[in-house]
């Protein structure tokens, strides 16, 4: 384990249209391999960002049974492929009767894993008990250049879900989200405290543009173990961010801040 060259990808989406939020992906995936001096090992996506996320009644019309070569499951393996690059991004899951808020985990070889939003909001302007299932599984994803975990926005605030990947041994957690500008500084108060208290690399990806009634400014984000701020993209730009992040000094930050040693793991 040593550097993992990480991306990080912001740009609005057109509601309910797989193949034009595809060419959005591959236009940031070419943006971010022309930024960085080395082969990219992934590049994350916002949530439910191939779909769209204020689509209410039509998430059913976009949904996908996971793993499938459904449309944009297959649109996602071919960038994957053809740009020798680890994806992951927000989808609908369709599973039965049931839809749930995913996150899916894909390679040049195809689907790898993907991840269901346990915290689901309804309040304000989300609703999305209305429509979603909630996810119960915390599943840290073995890749080539690191272990990651996944949550989806608001399962930020609930510190069981990053002490959980954390303890299931993520050395980055990524937090797909599509937060309103009017949620997003609980956001920029919390992403370094997660950090710190899992001694994680922490990655946010959030959505830009506006959708409906929502607008949303994006602010993607990439903290180190001590919350301190790696890269970021401004308010409402549309692009990426590329870095580097040196997971084989993870052991160090442990050893100076044993948070992790001395967490007792519940039996």
């Amino acid at each position: 384990m040593g550097l993992m060259h990480l991306a990080l990808g912001q740009a609005p989406v057109v509601l309910g249209d797989i193949d034009k939020n595809l060419e959005v992906m591959e236009n940031l995936i070419v943006d971010a391999k022309n930024k960085a001096k080395t082969n990219l090992d992934l590049i994350v996506l916002p949530e439910l960002f191939i779909t769209g996320y204020n689509l209410r009644d039509n998430y059913n019309k976009v949904a996908e049974k996971i793993p499938s070569s459904s449309n944009a499951q297959e649109g996602i393996h071919k960038l994957a492929k053809k740009h020798s690059i680890h994806i992951i991004t927000g989808i609908v899951e369709k599973a039965g009767k049931s839809l749930f808020n995913s996150a899916i985990v894909i390679g040049p070889r195809g689907y790898i894993g993907h991840y269901r939003k346990q915290f689901l909001p309804n309040f304000g302007p989300f609703e999305e008990k209305m429509f979603f299932t909630e996810g119960n599984q915390t599943p840290v994803f073995e890749m080539p250049f690191g272990k990651i975990g996944i949550q989806i926005c608001y399962d930020i605030f609930f510190p069981e879900t990053s002490m959980g990947l954390a303890l299931n041994g993520a050395d980055l957690i990524l937090n797909l989200s599509a937060s309103p500008t009017t949620s997003r500084p609980l956001f920029h108060r919390v992403l370094p405290a997660r950090a710190i208290e899992t001694t994680c690399f922490y990655a946010y990806s959030n959505n830009i543009g506006t959708q409906g009634s929502l607008t949303f400014a994006g602010e993607s984000v990439i903290i180190d173990p001590r919350g301190k701020t790696i890269a970021e993209i401004p308010s409402f730009e549309e692009g990426v961010i590329v870095c580097e992040l040196p997971l084989d000094k993870l052991d160090t930050f442990r050893e100076a801040r044993p948070v992790l040693r001395d967490t007792k793991k519940k039996e």
